[in-house]
């Protein structure tokens, strides 16, 4: 049973960048403690460059 139903949806932007994020977060939550909090930071980056570049095809040229 889907945890998530409104995540069932196949997104439209910025899918390359988020595939395999369910292994990412395994690998992540594997790791000792220490680590953990700079492996959550890079993938924190990662994402909001995602979310961020989700309205670039609307903005102007630069």
């Amino acid at each position: 049973m889907d945890d998530h139903p409104e995540m069932t949806h196949a997104p439209t932007d910025g899918t390359e960048a988020i595939e395999g994020l369910e292994a990412r977060l395994r690998d992540i939550e594997q790791q000792p403690l220490v680590s953990r909090a700079a492996a959550f930071g890079e993938l924190h980056d990662d994402l909001r460059r995602v979310l961020e570049g989700a309205g670039d095809d609307t903005a102007a040229p630069s």
